[in-house]
């Protein structure tokens, strides 16, 4: 049986923008024939990991407040988040009604967000209409939202380097 991790808590009560991050194609990216495959622990799968991963979430990590929005759930929280230099994020997780629906990411961060108006990003292999629905809701709300595709590279320093522009406008 593996350890529960500690999951911090997500703040909202700060004005501090926030990433969601997705694992698999934008962290994991499988589709890219240039990562590197590393074995992060011996009960997760081999990851195939971007030369400079560590450099793009070490800028994230400085401007935002990075919470996983991924099917890996608190397994990202064991091992994965310290090898890439972050240790424990809060998680976006569906309620058992969200979890079975092939669109609980969009449920739950609509839930999870649906008061605070401070700045989102969104990184994803692939958004589902439900997710630009929300983010469509939010900007018109005039909360700054952004949606960042990253289905043909997985999160580069480059993309880091524009979403952390974004965040500080």
């Amino acid at each position: 049986m593996l350890p529960k991790p500690a999951t911090p808590p997500l703040e909202l009560s700060s004005p501090r923008p926030v990433v969601l991050l997705d694992i698999d194609g934008v962290i994991n990216v499988f589709q890219c024939s240039h990562a590197r495959d590393v074995v992060v622990a011996p009960y997760l799968p081999t990851l195939k990991l971007l030369p400079d991963l560590s450099a793009a979430l070490a800028l994230l990590n400085t401007h935002a407040t990075i919470v996983w929005c991924s099917t890996w759930g608190q397994l990202v929280n064991l091992d994965a988040a310290t090898v890439w230099g972050l240790g424990a994020r809060p998680i976006i997780e569906p309620t058992p009604e969200e979890a079975p629906q092939r669109d609980w990411k969009a449920l739950a961060v609509r839930r999870t967000f649906s008061r605070w108006p401070g700045r989102i990003v969104w990184v994803e292999d692939g958004f589902r209409p439900a997710a630009r629905s929300w983010a469509s809701q939010r900007l018109a709300a005039g909360a700054p939202t952004r949606l960042v595709d990253v289905t043909d590279s997985g999160l580069t320093l480059p993309i880091a380097e524009d979403i952390a522009d974004w965040i500080q406008q």
